[in-house]
């Protein structure tokens, strides 16, 4: 067994409510219990997806079962993950440059439309990396 939290296994005892053995972590200092955590992982990705889908926080609580505010804690914790993964990405490819890069019906309204740069999000498999797009002058080439 190991900490919800932290994954240390280094804890001890803190008694007991309702017949279930507490435990606190001497890494974190956070309290869990032997259960496991009370919701899947499936069940926290299906209420992120209904929020992105433009469900509301309250209709997706009632439907997986949690309350409004567990739904508030996956999307904070899913928005911190996804900025980590940016982060190591952008580090990642701070020096490398793709060979191949696919534009869609974005980039060509962006670069008819408008004389300022404006910036896109390249997504390599696990790889992220923010391309800035600039509009070509009329009469030449897309770059």
């Amino acid at each position: 067994m190991q900490c919800h939290h932290c994954g240390s296994a280094e804890y001890r005892k803190n008694g007991s409510y309702q017949g279930v053995q507490r435990y606190i972590c001497k890494h974190c200092g956070r309290s869990f219990t032997d259960r496991g955590e009370r919701f899947s992982k499936a069940v926290k990705a299906q209420a992120l997806d209904m929020y992105l889908n433009n469900v509301g926080i309250r209709k997706a609580a009632r439907f997986v079962g949690a309350s409004p505010a567990s739904i508030l804690n996956w999307i904070a914790a899913a928005a911190e993950a996804m900025a980590q993964r940016l982060s190591r990405a952008a580090e990642q490819l701070r020096d490398e440059r793709p060979d191949v890069i696919e534009m869609d019906e974005i980039y060509t309204y962006v670069q008819k439309n408008s004389s300022a740069p404006s910036y896109g999000l390249l997504i390599l498999g696990d790889s992220v990396a923010l391309l800035r797009i600039t509009s070509a002058t009329p009469g030449s080439a897309a770059p």
